[in-house]
């Protein structure tokens, strides 16, 4: 899914379920927070994830979560992937988390993200592939599916 699509998908659904996207988020971030992420994760970010929190920022989303790139926020990207613990055991770098000790992210190799949105299980401590090609499929099914 291209970015212009993504943004068209997201704007309908803000004018027709506006609650939805009421929950509290980070500010937009900018080129400068993200090459300091890239930096301090020593890894290439997907070109949308950069779009994402460009135009959106992070924290809640609709029916999930994006982490962000505000150093001085609650979702910040960094901090949290300290705490869980996966980039160096799975080369994995979580950006949504469920809740359930389960995550959404991106597996890397030779310092650079994939696209495709991998899930980490915590029960059987493994990074699975997903069907999302990349984060704004994700978001679409996930994010703005009600189940």
């Amino acid at each position: 899914m291209d970015y212009n699509k993504f943004l068209e998908i997201v704007n309908e659904t803000r004018i027709k379920r506006p609650i939805w996207f009421g929950l509290e988020s980070e500010p937009k971030g900018n080129d400068s927070q993200i090459e300091k992420v890239e930096i301090a994760l020593s890894l290439s970010l997907p070109d949308e994830y950069k779009s994402f929190v460009k135009e959106f920022g992070g924290g809640y989303f609709a029916f999930t979560n994006i982490f962000s790139v505000n150093d001085l926020g609650d979702w910040y990207i960094v901090n949290l992937n300290s705490q869980i613990g996966l980039i160096d055991t799975h080369s994995f770098l979580a950006v949504s988390d469920i809740e359930t000790g389960d995550y959404y992210g991106f597996k890397f190799g030779k310092g650079v993200c994939g696209s495709r949105v991998m899930f980490y299980d915590h029960e059987i401590n493994e990074v699975e592939e997903t069907k999302y090609e990349n984060l704004f499929e994700y978001i679409l099914a996930v994010g703005l599916n009600p189940r």
